[in-house]
């Protein structure tokens, strides 16, 4: 938990504080999608699965919903926990995405094992038939594996809306300055739940990061779903024709 914490705040930070055009040659930051979403639809993701007793508790409150989500594996937590991947492969409402063999972070790592980590997922996924769907560590990305996945026939995916789940610790609250580099109102400073609705209305939308890691995420899943549907929002897969123009 503090590697992830660690990673994410060093990468907002440079995100912050390095110019835009910078940025956008080296590749570095793929997964923050500028483009807005289609209008009034949502769709869920989570990351860094499978996690047993958390998988099985995010596909039951899918069927509560009747909402669909993603799932972006670890593929060597797919292979140590085949069961759980199967029950997500299997799910009509889940999506299997490819979230690397072991959720390195790319920016520290050399283009070797870069493109170790996408083969070795790559061959581990293919067996659940998971469609052509990366999502890097951290959001990480790099020009050498972009182009190893493209090559691949992958589909980057980003997200217009990072919950910051962690951030939020387990009494449900953030620090300032993680609050202020997520985009964390005051107000919303504990209150997960308001934090992301917010967030979710003013892009009118979009592809919401989560993960499965953080019980805090999992015990407030329920209760995100039915406020977004009471704010009027529409789920909808990544596979969905509408998100077609956030995928990279």
């Amino acid at each position: 938990m503090v590697e992830i914490r660690a990673a994410r705040v060093r990468s907002l930070s440079e995100q912050m504080n390095q110019p835009a055009e910078a940025l956008r040659q080296s590749c570095r930051f793929e997964s923050d999608i500028a483009t807005p979403p289609p209008p009034g639809l949502v769709s869920l993701s989570f990351d860094d699965g499978p996690e047993p007793g958390a998988t099985e508790a995010i596909l039951a409150l899918l069927d509560k919903h009747q909402v669909p989500a993603s799932f972006f594996l670890i593929a060597s937590k797919a292979q140590r926990h085949p069961e759980l991947a199967a029950l997500v492969k299997a799910h009509p409402r889940a999506l299997v995405g490819n979230h690397s063999w072991s959720h390195p972070n790319f920016h520290d790592i050399p283009a070797v094992r870069q493109a170790s980590e996408v083969e070795r997922s790559d061959a581990t996924l293919a067996a659940l038939q998971a469609p052509k769907l990366f999502r890097y560590p951290y959001g990480n990305a790099s020009c050498e594996a972009n182009a190893d996945l493209q090559q691949r026939g992958y589909r980057i995916v980003g997200w217009h809306v990072d919950s910051c789940d962690w951030a939020f610790d387990k009494t449900g609250s953030i620090d300032a300055h993680e609050a202020k580099i997520c985009g964390v109102d005051k107000a919303n400073r504990e209150h997960f739940i308001d934090h992301v609705v917010a967030a979710v209305k003013a892009r009118r939308g979009g592809i919401v990061l989560m993960h499965e890691i953080h019980p805090n995420t999992l015990a407030k899943l329920d209760t995100l779903i039915e406020r977004l549907l009471a704010e009027g929002f529409r789920f909808a897969p990544l596979n969905a024709a509408e998100f077609e123009p956030s995928l990279r």
